[in-house]
């Protein structure tokens, strides 16, 4: 019998941040645009200035990941919001 998905997810057996994913081609061009340009000012900027680049995209990354934490938690709740307003319901 399978087990549930909280304790699925309370065992540590369920990441949702780490999920599979299939990289699709318009995926993949915008990465290697990204790293095109990254490369472009490597070759532009002096080591100094290219290291201060580098902190300004760490900077965006962590930026990206606190909205994508944000976003999962907004989006759990409003699940959960939802499967209580479904179950409450009596029948209508």
């Amino acid at each position: 019998m399978r087990e549930s998905i909280v304790r699925e997810l309370y065992y540590g057996n369920v990441s949702p941040w780490e999920r599979r994913r299939a990289y699709t081609p318009e995926q993949t061009a915008l990465t290697d645009k990204i790293d095109d340009i990254t490369e472009h000012f490597k070759s532009l900027l002096s080591p100094e200035e290219y290291e201060k680049f580098e902190e300004m995209q760490e900077l965006e990354l962590q930026v990206d990941a606190d909205n994508a934490v944000d976003l999962f938690e907004h989006a759990f709740c409003l699940g959960a919001l939802l499967m209580i307003d479904i179950f409450g319901c009596n029948g209508m």
